[in-house]
């Protein structure tokens, strides 16, 4: 009786971990390793970013992840700094591409070398999308209209001074953060109504946030962008660097997130991004925090 008993919970336990819904797509999140040869400083430890990395290429590759998304600044200061970040990244297994897009300290670096940044980092260009699994991934340039990107992306000044003069006594009213222009902000448009006709949700990627509104990083414009996407009933989240100290806000129906800085921690922070059909959910690492959203 005992071994029947004995049996027939074994084949529960089996039959349980047989039946656990797994994820069709996987996707490794980075968010500002910022990587320095140079001594910590405060919360910052640039140096440690290449062990981090490291571990986070172990993990990524140990769960057989379909890509990889650095969500920016994946250096501090120095453009030689790529030549000891960049490799690391080379160790995920074939076929598991590393997609980047740009943040603020990606120009951070000596002038002469911006015309090269998107070759450096295999962008296709300044914005732009990927499709996987009836997925729309939309990746932003954060740094569009911007001070410290001027010299690549040669926007009229007095433009960059008007978004600047409307952020005057709001919390964002920084000179390192930015602005997405209006044929950016068409771009975006067009690419959700694409993502509509083709029945795909989108997730949106950007080195700056949109929220917490009163967030010191936020774009200048993100009221503009926010009116975009909330007009869209695809869009399922919306996630970011910048603000190494994280966060969640679900506002209108998308998950605008965070991901916690790895350069600001000494037990390192990335994530995973499991999609699965009726939910999603960011596994964290480190500081990275676990997330939930139902679809």
């Amino acid at each position: 009786m005992k071994n029947n008993l004995f049996l027939l919970i074994s084949t529960l336990i089996l039959l349980g971990s047989c039946s656990k819904k797994q994820p069709y797509l996987k996707v490794g999140l980075i968010a500002d390793p910022q990587y320095a040869n140079k001594s910590t400083s405060g919360k910052r430890h640039y140096k440690e970013t290449l062990w981090k990395l490291e571990e986070a290429i172990d993990t990524f590759n140990h769960h057989n992840i379909d890509f990889v998304q650095n969500l920016g600044d994946i250096i501090d200061v120095e453009w030689e700094s790529y030549d000891a970040v960049l490799p690391i990244s080379e160790k995920l297994k074939p076929g598991i591409k590393n997609y980047h897009l740009l943040g603020n300290h990606e120009f951070s670096i000596d002038t002469t070398h911006f015309k090269d940044i998107l070759k450096r980092l295999s962008m296709p260009n300044y914005y732009y999308s990927y499709s996987k699994n009836g997925w729309r991934f939309i990746l932003l340039d954060a740094t569009d209209f911007s001070y410290y990107a001027n010299v690549l992306h040669d926007h009229d000044i007095g433009e960059i001074d008007l978004y600047f003069e409307k952020t005057k006594g709001q919390s964002n009213s920084h000179r390192w953060n930015s602005a997405i222009g209006s044929a950016q902000q068409n771009w975006l448009k067009q690419e959700l109504e694409d993502a509509r006709s083709l029945n795909q949700m989108v997730v949106l990627f950007s080195h700056m946030p949109l929220r917490p509104k009163d967030d010191p990083h936020n774009l200048w414009n993100g009221q503009e962008i926010i009116n975009i996407i909330e007009n869209s009933s695809h869009v399922v989240a919306f996630i970011n660097g910048h603000n190494h100290s994280g966060g969640h806000v679900l506002k209108n129906g998308i998950h605008y997130i965070t991901v916690f800085g790895m350069v600001d921690t000494q037990i390192s922070s990335y994530g995973i991004l499991e999609f699965y059909k009726d939910s999603l959910r960011l596994l964290g690492y480190g500081n990275q925090k676990n997330i939930r959203i139902k679809l």
